[in-house]
């Protein structure tokens, strides 16, 4: 801006050399020796330009005035800067009053450029190119030291004899370019220049037009300028400016490219829509004090992957700085919504990180959440205010400061019933240092403290620590179906996250006194766990659950189907209450206190799709152990003593010393254990063991989640019988079916495995197969079937 500023004025400054040069050549061309004496007018221009001068045609008309038409005008330029004109207009208008002329005096009433070209070149050292109009080339070549150029300007200037009232330019264009930089030149297109009562040694009228960046007069100054010379003598860095200006359709991305104004636009900042612009320019050349302000509501605004302002929302800027050497912004007041920002105490800029004093006032987060990318979507509201000083560095953007925050709510997504809020904190910032003091909230129906530390944004590396008296996660987790009970007490987690900040690895220790969680009620919850892309570790988990302990090794891939590894580690959990707590059918059926250790896979959101794809193994024992509604022993031995010719074996001796195992209604386990496969719902195992104290047991089948059961098993009575009667169990529980195994009892009996009279095993081998049930356990049968072991009655002696 300064430059197009600068720009302006030397032109004025050149434009009035030049009016000075162009009233004296009229002045030697009132008559028609103008013809006759064209070259040497124009060399006696040339001479007090310090410039070669050449004209197309040269016509003068006298009336009330002089009038003096020009055409095919060129100046040309220092050879130091630039072989191209310095100046070339195709028509140039002068008129002059005529009564003064006759007193030897020039007295311009207007001049007037038509299309003049104007190229204006600053040299390494900051010289331009109209520092040597009026010096001869000789004259340029002594002044060799800065002393002496400074002698030379203060030599009085032809200016102080100029008056011109009216001065005008027409469709011109103005060519800038600073050697010194590498930045593209600035070009002016369609100026319109007009001043009016102009005089070197007092302040005048300037208004133009011109276009900027594009073929349409988009920018417009007005206002003062003057005096131009002081003493006599020009100053063009002294010369007072008091002006009005104002911008419209400037585009950001073809700013960048231009000297001194692009170097100072941040990297990141994006504005892809025209922006307008209104503003003041007041001081001097050499000292000018800019203020503008512009109005983005309707543009977009973006900056780097921090910030994106959509078109609509209320946005104002007001900027004042000081331009003399370089460009110094003193403060910037930003609007945004109801954001009222203020940035003060600038450094840095061009290749340097720019960096300001930032201080706002309390803003309602709610308003500015959705434009900032790490917030939006998170449905923050509440409100903040910010003090310290901010570094806009695209690649690592810094702050050392304070962000005070008042009751605070974040909800992670729209499908989320709750999540944080009433949250009161600060978070200090310094040298790269982010300190979350320690911050109140409250999660859900609970309160919470959190506090953590972030030493780098990218890469992550963050720590952290969080306190809360009570969690429910129904009422903050929208994923997973939680019941509304979940509950968890006491809850104390420490962590640290690191890595990418899109996909950040997260770890922590989580502790609780006691709780409650997809109806597992627990006590003293110790967890290790890691996080990382949509996977989940629990190494270990140690937790007193179900009347006993549990420790367990988990990983969890989430998602819409989620996935899980785990192994456990049980130490006397009770059966009855880990089954009722996941809504299985057998709780009502098996009781006991489990251990063992126990590995299991699956996929699924909730216990129903979960049951399919479970996979696993492991060995489990069970004391004090019953299963509730079927006595396998009893229904094993009426089965027997239903049956003719081998009934004799259960007598009455035997049922009276074993009345209370035949009465009980259920089957008693003092102990009982077995490794198993697991898939899906079935548990297979070829080595259960059970032991009461009336009888063991041994078996070799399945049962599955659904208390069905086919088992073979044997049972071995502690006295009365040396034998173990296999039976086969089958069905689902209480209602099973339990059956003497025929096949195997008839070849016991053949191979006289039963210390029994012949007629009993031959009666036993003919009535085998005509076996009758009677008096078995409630709810299970014992059927007719017919004999397969007819074959091995020859056998019999």
């Amino acid at each position: 801006m300064r430059r197009i500023l600068v720009i302006c004025a030397v032109v004025v400054g050149a434009v009035v050399l030049i009016a000075a040069a162009l009233t004296a050549y009229a002045f030697f061309n009132l008559s028609s020796i103008v013809a006759r004496n064209e070259k040497r007018i124009l060399a006696r221009v040339s001479d007090e330009l310090g410039r070669r001068v050449d004209v197309g045609k040269i016509q003068a008309q006298m009336g009330w005035g002089v009038s003096v038409e020009v055409s095919g005008l060129k100046i040309a330029d220092d050879s130091s800067f630039s072989a191209e004109p310095f100046l070339a207009a195709n028509e140039v208008s002068i008129k002059v009053e005529f009564i003064p002329l006759l007193r030897g005096a020039a007295k311009v009433t207007r001049l007037e450029l038509i299309k003049p070209d104007i190229r204006i070149v600053m040299n390494a050292r900051g010289d331009l190119n109209l520092s040597t109009i009026g010096s001869s080339p000789d004259d340029v070549r002594r002044e060799t030291s800065k002393a002496e150029r400074s002698r030379r300007a203060k030599k009085r200037s032809s200016l102080a004899d100029l008056s011109i009232k009216a001065l005008s330019i027409e469709d011109g264009g103005i060519y800038f370019n600073d050697l010194s930089e590498k930045m593209a030149p600035i070009r002016v297109r369609h100026l319109d220049f007009g001043a009016t009562n102009f005089n070197p040694a007092s302040e005048f009228d300037v208004a133009t037009k011109f276009a900027f960046q594009g073929e349409e007069q988009n920018v417009d100054v007005s206002g003062k300028l003057g005096p131009l010379l002081e003493q006599g003598v020009l100053d063009a860095p002294g010369i007072p400016v008091d002006l009005k200006l104002k911008l419209d359709s400037i585009l950001l991305d073809r700013v960048r490219p231009l000297a001194d104004v692009g170097s100072e636009i941040p990297p990141g900042l994006s504005i892809p829509d025209p922006v307008s612009v209104s503003g003041t320019v007041r001081g001097s050349f050499g000292k000018l004090a800019i203020a503008l302000s512009t109005d983005l509501s309707g543009d977009r605004v973006a900056y780097a992957a921090l910030f994106n302002k959509p078109a609509g929302t209320a946005m104002t800027v007001n900027a004042n700085g000081i331009w003399a050497e370089q460009l110094e912004i003193a403060s910037v007041n930003l609007k945004l919504s109801d954001l009222e920002l203020t940035a003060s105490r600038f450094s840095g800029g061009g290749p340097q990180p720019l960096s300001a004093q930032i201080d706002s006032n309390s803003f309602n987060l709610a308003n500015l959440s959705p434009m900032i990318n790490a917030a939006a979507g998170y449905g923050v509201a509440g409100m903040g205010e910010i003090h310290g000083t901010a570094k806009l560095d695209i690649n690592a953007p810094a702050m050392d400061g304070t962000v005070t925050l008042k009751q605070v709510a974040v909800k992670p997504g729209p499908s989320w019933p709750g999540a944080i809020s009433d949250l009161n904190g600060r978070i200090r910032f310094s040298d790269g240092l982010e300190v979350i003091e320690p911050t109140s909230f409250t999660l859900g129906s609970g309160h919470a403290i959190l506090e953590g530390r972030v030493e780098s944004i990218s890469p992550l590396k963050a720590s952290y620590a969080l306190k809360a008296d009570s969690v429910k996660p129904a009422q903050i987790f929208a994923f997973g179906g939680r019941q509304p009970g979940d509950v968890i007490n006491q809850l104390a987690v420490k962590g640290t996250a690191d890595g990418e900040i899109t996909s950040p690895r997260i770890s922590a220790t989580i502790q609780s006194t006691d709780g409650s969680l997809e109806n597992v009620s627990y006590r003293n919850l110790d967890l290790t766990a890691a996080y990382l892309n949509g996977r989940a570790s629990a190494r270990p988990l140690n937790v007193d659950v179900f009347g006993g302990s549990l420790t367990a090794e988990a990983d969890a891939v989430f998602g819409a189907a989620p996935t899980f590894n785990l192994t456990l580690v049980m130490k006397n959990l009770n059966v009855e209450q880990a089954l009722r707590s996941q809504n299985i059918d057998a709780a009502s059926t098996v009781h006991g206190f489990l251990t063992g250790n126990v590995a299991a896979s699956g996929s699924g959101a909730d216990w129903n799709r979960i049951k399919p794809t479970l996979r696993g193994s492991g060995r489990v024992a069970i004391a004090n152990g019953k299963l509730v509604g079927v006595n396998i022993a009893a229904d094993a031995v009426n089965a027997v003593a239903a049956a003719p010719g081998v009934s004799q074996l259960v007598n009455v001796a035997f049922r009276s010393s074993h009345r209370g195992v035949l009465v009980d209604p259920d089957t008693e386990l003092q102990s009982a254990s077995m490794s198993y496969q697991q898939v899906g719902p079935r548990f297979t195992t070829h080595d259960l063991h059970a032991q009461s104290p009336d009888y063991s047991i041994t078996g070799d089948g399945w049962f599955d989640m659904g208390k069905n059961i086919s088992m073979r098993a044997d049972i071995r009575f502690t006295l009365g019988l040396q034998v173990a009667i296999p039976i086969t169990v089958t069905g689902k529980l209480p209602g099973v079916r339990v059956l003497p195994d025929v096949p195997t009892l008839a070849e016991r009996l053949a191979m006289g495995a039963i210390n029994a009279p012949g007629d009993i095993i031959r009666g036993g081998v003919n009535a085998v197969g005509s076996m009758v049930g009677a008096g078995p356990s409630a709810g299970s049968s014992i059927p007719s079937i017919p004999n397969p072991m007819n074959a091995l009655k020859k056998l019999m002696p």
